[in-house]
């Protein structure tokens, strides 16, 4: 004989608590919304080499001071889009397709703005997300920059 199931009361669930995966896409969502607006102001830095230029030297004195621990492998590859910048800049470089050169633009743009989505300022946090955005560039970017740093090599 089986056993009548008896009801409890209606219990209602409690929502679950907000976790970091409940947090994820969101700051993902601003991360990519605060990107797709570098990309936008980075389209105005192509066909003006002034602005290129004080773009280069505003990014290489914050690399100066920069920790690196955040950045770790993009390191390099930071290096590389800055010195890209400058050859395009310079003229002695244009083996780049526009659409590359605004994502490495874009990048750039976001390491160097101090208020992006975790401002710079907050200790051990303030480099992640440039970090992420390096990382993400230089995924989109590689092949170009490898090309660009074979480029360097062989000019030497």
């Amino acid at each position: 004989m089986k056993k009548a199931k008896t009801k409890t009361g209606s219990r209602k669930k409690k929502p679950a608590p907000k976790t970091k995966e409940n947090r994820t896409p969101i700051l993902k969502d601003r991360l990519e919304a605060e990107f797709a607006h570098a990309m936008k102001s980075a389209k105005s830095y192509v066909e003006d080499p002034e602005r290129l230029r004080a773009l280069f030297q505003e990014a290489a004195k914050e690399a100066a001071s920069l920790p690196r621990e955040p950045f770790k492998e993009t390191w390099p590859y930071f290096q590389t889009m800055l010195r890209l910048i400058r050859a395009y800049y310079q003229g002695n470089y244009r083996d780049v397709a526009e659409s590359t050169l605004v994502v490495i633009i874009a990048a750039i743009i976001y390491v160097v703005n101090p208020l992006d989505l975790i401002p710079d300022a907050i200790p051990a946090l303030g480099f992640l997300d440039d970090a992420t955005v390096l990382a993400l560039a230089v995924r989109r970017t590689r092949q170009t920059l490898d090309d660009f740093m074979t480029w360097e090599t062989a000019a030497s």
